[in-house]
């Protein structure tokens, strides 16, 4: 058998550590996130773990994440009830709005849908980038939307990724008895992993 099969830094080798680390990322992200407040932070964590993988500077998956989720715990703490804020009055305004009748209800819905898309797309950075910033709340509001600005395309790409297994659950059949379990398992990690992966390219970031 060929002896290079057996290195460490045999592709397949590469990928399969990558793909575990991904695994214990995701359960890393759902064991913190138990509570639900500490979804934000759960989320910054896994994205500053990522980046670390990325730049090949990660000394063990939980260990960095524990580290992560600690550090700016009060700031993703405040940056998550803002986010939470602006989802919960979204979701109210919809479900308002799907209990009128009239013909101009439809082009409300369709503009209230619009709105917080665009919303989310101006937060799409707060979470990955609040790990090693020293910003205030506010100010990583603010930059999120800058950044926004200058790369759409990349706020969009990873505002999908946030949103992917809500809509997933929101519109495929049966999608309840899969796309959590999937998630929890490996699901957190990749999307983490390829948020960051954008961002950093997007921004050189190092």
């Amino acid at each position: 058998m060929d002896s290079r099969f057996f290195r460490e830094d045999n592709p397949y080798n590469v990928f399969m550590n990558t793909v575990g680390d991904l695994a214990m990322l995701s359960v890393a992200w759902v064991v913190c996130s138990l509570p639900i407040v500490t979804i934000g932070a759960s989320t910054a964590a896994a994205c500053e773990v990522a980046r670390t993988m990325q730049e090949d500077r990660d000394n063990g998956i939980f260990r960095g994440f524990w580290k992560a989720f600690k550090r700016r715990f009060g700031i993703t703490m405040a940056l998550t009830a803002i986010i939470a804020c602006v989802w919960g009055l979204g979701a109210f305004d919809l479900w308002f709005l799907s209990r009128q009748s009239g013909n101009a209800v439809s082009v409300v819905y369709g503009i209230t849908v619009a709105v917080f898309a665009i919303i989310g797309v101006a937060l799409a950075f707060v979470l990955p980038l609040t790990g090693r910033s020293k910003l205030s709340v506010f100010e990583q509001i603010k930059q999120s939307a800058r950044l926004a600005v200058l790369k759409p395309m990349v706020a969009i790409a990873v505002f999908v990724l946030d949103v992917l297994p809500i809509a997933l659950l929101a519109t495929v059949p049966g999608a309840i008895a899969w796309v959590p379990l999937l998630w929890a398992i490996l699901g957190v990690g990749v999307s983490a992993w390829l948020q960051m992966r954008m961002i950093r390219k997007a921004f050189a970031l190092e």
